[in-house]
């Protein structure tokens, strides 16, 4: 009927369980019931806790309002390979053609949190200059450790070094990029560009049908947003967070 995972912590005296994106649910249930199964009692969730939930779609949303919702990026990796090309942006596979010219090496493997993890310190370092956030190395560094299988990372290497690497986390059907890196190198030769549309056609191999390429934010990260949606990713909203009342 449904899927949630919610996230338990204490604050003080208050115990809080916070539900992000979700329930998924299955097809054509009444939205009565899905909010009244909200509400219920859940195993593992302590009575009188607080709920918050952050909605998978604007519509399912109930209570009082506390966050709103955000938009994503999404690719549809359904589509034929000639499909995926054709729905990019013109400069976007203008920039794929000469990467793919160069005749650049491109590997691809299971996240090593031992060998790998120097790469997250560039990442890192990435991130303080561009200031932006993202989830703590040690997430993926535990995500990696409980499921390995469920890791890939591209990567682009130029005279034994790494010029630029992608992450993607694998659950279910469907694939999320985590973390990225490029250097001057990298972005010299669009490596980005070349790594993304590697692993759209590998995972689309595996039988994944839905990338989800995070969070678009056209006032902040403007570079990036045009990046993914470059990409043929198309927009999809968030619902807000709310306390269930």
């Amino acid at each position: 009927m449904g899927t949630a995972q919610w996230v338990l912590r204490r604050i003080g005296p208050l115990r809080v369980a916070w539900l992000p994106r979700g329930p998924i649910w299955g097809p054509d249930m009444p939205s009565a019931f899905v909010r009244r199964a909200l509400r219920g009692p859940v195993a593992g969730i302590p009575p009188r806790s607080l709920r918050l939930v952050t909605f998978e779609t604007p519509g399912d949303a109930t209570g009082l309002r506390l966050a709103s919702g955000h938009s994503i990026a999404e690719l549809d990796l359904t589509a034929k390979p000639e499909t995926l090309r054709a729905a990019m942006h013109g400069k976007w596979r203008n920039r794929l053609c000469r990467a793919e010219r160069a005749g650049l090496s491109v590997t691809h493997r299971p996240f090593d949190p031992g060998s790998d993890a120097p790469l997250l310190a560039l990442e890192m370092s990435q991130r303080r200059i561009r200031r932006y956030r993202a989830l703590s190395p040690g997430f993926t560094l535990a995500f990696a450790r409980a499921a390995p299988r469920a890791t890939r990372i591209f990567e682009l290497r130029e005279h034994g070094d790494c010029a630029a690497f992608m992450l993607f986390l694998l659950h279910g059907s469907a694939a999320t990029y985590h973390v990225g890196w490029t250097g001057p190198a990298g972005r010299s030769v669009s490596a980005h560009n070349l790594l993304l549309w590697r692993a759209m056609l590998w995972l689309r191999h595996t039988g994944i049908t839905r990338l989800d390429l995070g969070r678009v934010d056209t006032l902040r990260a403007p570079g990036l947003a045009r990046f993914k949606l470059g990409s043929g990713a198309r927009i999809r909203r968030i619902g807000p967070t709310c306390l269930l009342i």
